[in-house]
């Protein structure tokens, strides 16, 4: 038997305690982690954190306690968890300060970031620990409400060296998924040993041998089954003298003794029960002013403390959360809206709004406009805090007790939205169609079809969402102008992404862009951004890339004088940038994305970050600077697993740096797995970019033959975006293979792109390429041409492959020192970079020459991890420590940790020794 300090018997649970006392005794000495207690009802789990709590001596401990009631109610279980510590709130940076004060209703403000929320929270948790260890237990996590714990796990995933612990009790981990990835504990059914202890140490007097074997039978290991089933047993039939009633599943052993002593109380106490149920929170001053509106009184209680089924002295606490359950589901509904009703009446502060519009719901017997117009508001202000899933609730609850139909159907609408926001797709796709349903109203119809086809898209069904696009189009288009040339410039952005994984000829994008020339209406505003990309992606689609390049040009312009000015709507960066790379436009590319990396920083909108730190990865790769692209990459990851807790997938960033290092069998795994995933989504897209990132890796290796089938199967279908630069990797590797037909095809393809393309990448590739094909000494200028154009681009591989080709053709006109310096100059280039494919491919030309390569000494920075180097970097250009927190979510004293690190492996003692070292 294991005696717990606070007194209650744990048997069978001593590998699971000293698990936790673990957990504890490290993070005194700052080792903090996070820990999942994982188990069916009535395994255990609420006892075991109970002997926790009593263990901890001096810690702080701060205790959640999550219920099924709670689950639409925006950030309540954040608001229990900082309650004890609002006195440090004022010490965290302001970004952090404020989101967390807005979440909590005491400011007003923009909706703030779930990652900065976490941030703030863990930042909160780590200037708590700083005064005092502390640990963080919350239990029932599957009921907390989405907003709280979303920001719980995020902060949970980024302890490192702080003195906290962070201790999640829920049933089945599968399906909250937002703790998934986090270090599990779960707990087991007890042996028969120990079931047999348990009885014998809670029952009084004896009892049968066969009736004890039945019952440890029945409970299958279950420690709340092994105490509650002998409840339901008469002493006759625990002695043996009548037999006992055919097993059940433990769980329904459990609620029904439990319902036995429900039903076995007064009608009053009944009633104060059945208010507690209805209340998540468990606030006393409620429950006892509800019970005065229906006639009950506190002494009411007493039959249910004298049963065990409440406490009433440390908050309202249910013994179990299953007796919360069934004292709600075992009353009639007409009691339950009572209920629900007194507590309405009695929450009569502004900051309980929330819960006073929630009850009200639940008190309605029907559609009730005035409650309608009051679950509106509060899904306005749960939207405001940043609750979106709180808010799609509260709206959708607004739309059920709607009484005029069209106001129903809107409000399905924004409920349906908030849904797609949160990522619910199936109650989104509900709700649209009971917005479609409900009203006749053209504009919601419409909208209803929008949705429908985002959502479409959203669900990976990439090549369903352009028919549905122009539909919804089409049907905007006599109601909104504007909004249906938008819808139809997303529906042929989802054609450019769909690619070559049409699900037929009338969606292909050409066939597209025809619907679109022939259907869109006209605006009679000047000519925005968006409107010139429409246009654009009309004839590019109809008539190619040399047609559509002056009106896409204009677009490009427009949008980065709106996007200066503030005015660009972020949903169009996406096309935008296609756009850059289907023009060659290097330089406009880099600063949109640098502009829109810089202001997501600057709101917080830290969540929204990876597509934008992704794009500018693969403006480093392009740029030759592959250790930036891996700090960004990084960065993008450690949102992903703070936000969700999966690993960052596969983009075509990793397969471009996989292969440029020569990583054959990286690379390989990286472009298989894009090709199935794009076969699988219907995005055509991804696939030319796997197919572009192969025929690099084989170019690299000199193993043309399998990179002219790879640039070949990309070229096939013209990609928007990417086709250009397929097109000049099968050049190089036509003619390598003596293919000048191709080769020369593929000249003639690139040439009419290059020629309407004003930029230098442009005409540095194309001199590039037709320097490669042509067979006289007329190449010699070509390349020259070439490297003038590519020096002033801001595409340094290019630059650096372009000097590697033509000191390959100098060394076959035997002009032996012009080709070495061309050749050691591109050997250099690449071993910067670390682009080691091509470098080898350098070495052996220039090995070629007669020149004797020295290895270069690897720099003293690549001894330290990805994380590492980006703190020295920080550090370098002279980010404060809070600062490096905020801007690489983890806590200040991680970031101390992992400096310190970085001065043992570069040998230095200060942050400006950092100065002098360089890392990119």
């Amino acid at each position: 038997m294991n005696s717990a300090p606070n007194g209650r018997l744990l048997i069978g649970r001593l590998t699971e305690r000293a698990a936790l006392a673990k957990l504890v005794t490290d993070a005194r000495a700052g080792d903090g982690a996070a820990l999942v207690i994982s188990g069916d009802a009535g395994m255990g789990k609420t006892a075991l954190l109970d002997d926790l709590v009593a263990a901890c001596g001096d810690v702080r401990v701060i205790r959640l306690r999550g219920a099924e009631s709670e689950l639409e109610l925006p950030f309540g279980s954040l608001q229990q968890l900082c309650a004890p510590l609002h006195h440090f709130i004022e010490r965290l940076p302001e970004p952090q300060r404020d989101a967390l004060q807005v979440a909590l209703g005491v400011r007003a403000g923009e909706a703030p970031d779930a990652l900065l929320l976490g941030l703030a929270l863990l930042t909160l948790l780590g200037e708590a620990a700083g005064d005092r260890t502390t640990v963080c237990i919350v239990d029932d996590a599957q009921w907390l409400d989405s907003a709280s714990l979303h920001m719980l796990t995020i902060c949970a995933r980024r302890i490192v060296v702080d003195p906290l612990v962070m201790v999640f009790a829920t049933r089945d981990l599968a399906a909250v998924r937002e703790l998934a990835g986090l270090p599990e504990l779960p707990l087991r059914g007890l042996n028969a040993t120990n079931s047999r202890a348990l009885l014998a140490a809670t029952l009084p007097g004896r009892i049968d041998e066969r009736v004890l074997r039945t019952i440890v039978a029945e409970a299958a290991g279950n420690p709340l089954a092994l105490l509650e089933i002998p409840r339901t047993l008469s002493p006759e039939e625990l002695a043996g003298g009548y037999g006992i009633a055919h097993a059940a599943l433990p769980a329904a052993a459990i609620e029904r003794s439990f319902l036995r002593q429900i039903r076995g109380i007064p009608a009053a106490t009944r009633t104060l029960l059945l208010l507690a149920a209805c209340e998540p929170t468990g606030s006393p001053d409620w429950l006892w002013a509800a019970a005065a509106r229906l006639g009950v009184q506190p002494e009411d209680m007493v039959p249910a403390e004298a049963a065990g089924l409440i406490d009433v002295y440390s908050g309202i606490r249910f013994r179990h959360p299953l007796i919360r359950a069934e004292i709600y589901r075992d009353a009639p509904a007409a009691d339950r809206r009572q209920a629900h009703a007194a507590l309405a009446a009695v929450i009569t502060d502004d900051s309980a709004a929330d819960h006073r519009a929630w009850h009200q719901a639940h008190a309605a017997a029907g559609p009730d406009e005035t409650v309608a117009a009051t679950l509106e508001f509060a899904s306005e202000r749960a939207r405001a805090r940043g609750g979106i899933a709180a808010s799609a609730a509260f709206i959708e609850h607004a739309a059920n007790l709607s009484v005029d139909v069209d106001l129903r159907a809107r409000r399905a609408l924004s409920a349906a939205q908030a849904k797609l926001d949160a990522g619910s797709m199936e109650s989104a796709e509900y709700l649209l169609s009971v917005a479609s349903d409900s009203s006749n109203d053209e504009m919601i119809r419409a909208t209803a079809e929008l949705l429908r086809a985002r959502l479409a898209f959203a669900s990976n069904r990439g090549n369903d969402a352009p028919a549905l696009l122009l539909a919804a189009a089409k049907r905007l288009a006599n109601t909104d102008a504007r909004r249906s040339r938008e819808t139809y410039l997303e529906a042929l952005t989802a054609a450019a992404l769909v690619g070559r994984f049409t699900s037929g000829p009338q969606t292909a994008a050409s066939r597209i862009a025809e619907v679109v020339r022939r259907d869109a209406p006209h605006v009679s505003e000047p000519g925005r951004a968006t409107d010139d990309l429409l246009e654009g992606l009309i004839t590019r689609f109809r008539e190619g890339h040399g047609a559509a390049a002056p009106q896409l040009q204009s677009g490009v312009a427009k949008f980065l004088a709106e996007d200066a000015a503030g005015l660009a709507e972020p949903r169009w960066h996406e096309i935008t940038y296609m756009v850059c790379l289907d023009l060659f436009d290097q330089d406009s590319y880099n600063h949109l994305v640098d502009r829109q990396l810089r202001a997501l920083r600057a709101t917080g909108a830290l969540s929204v970050m990876p597509p934008a730190l992704i794009t500018a990865a693969g403006l480093s790769v392009t740029g030759g600077n592959f250790s930036r692209a891996d700090l960004l990459l990084e960065e993008a990851a450690t949102i992903v697993s703070a936000t969700t807790g999966n690993p960052l997938p596969d983009t075509p960033i990793h397969c471009y740096l996989a292969a440029y290092r020569g990583q054959e069998d990286r690379c390989r795994e990286h472009v298989e797995h894009k090709l199935r995933i794009g076969q699988q989504v219907g995005h055509g897209f991804e696939s030319a970019t796997a197919l572009y990132a192969f025929a690099i890796l084989h170019i690299g290796q000199g193993q043309f033959t399998q990179a002219l089938d790879a640039a070949s199967q990309g070229v096939a279908y013209d990609d928007l975006g990417i086709n250009g630069y397929l097109l000049v990797e099968q050049i190089e590797a036509a003619v390598r293979c003596g293919n000048s037909a191709a080769a020369t095809d593929a000249l003639e393809l690139l040439t009419a792109r290059t020629e309407v393309c004003p930029t230098e990448t442009a005409a540095g590739v194309a001199a590039r390429s037709a320097a490669l094909v042509c067979a006289d000494d007329s190449a010699d200028a070509l390349y020259r041409q070439a490297l003038a154009h590519l020096q002033r681009s801001p595409a340094l591989v290019y630059l650096a492959r372009t000097r590697l080709v033509y000191g390959e053709w100098l060394r076959r006109m035997k002009r032996r020192a012009e080709a070495r310096e061309q050749l050691r100059t591109a050997h250099e280039m690449f071993t910067q970079m670390g682009a080691d494919g091509f470098a080898r491919r350098a070495r052996r030309e220039l090995t070629a020459t007669g020149e004797k390569v020295i290895s270069r000494q690897p720099r003293v920075a690549g001894a330290l991890t990805t994380q590492e180097t980006q703190i020295a970097v920080l550090v370098r250009d002279g980010y404060t420590n809070n600062e490096i927190a905020g801007q690489l979510f983890l806590s200040p004293r991680t970031v101390e940790w992992h400096l310190g690190h970085v001065f043992t492996k570069l040998g230095i003692s200060s942050r400006r020794s950092l100065r002098g070292i360089t890392f990119d």
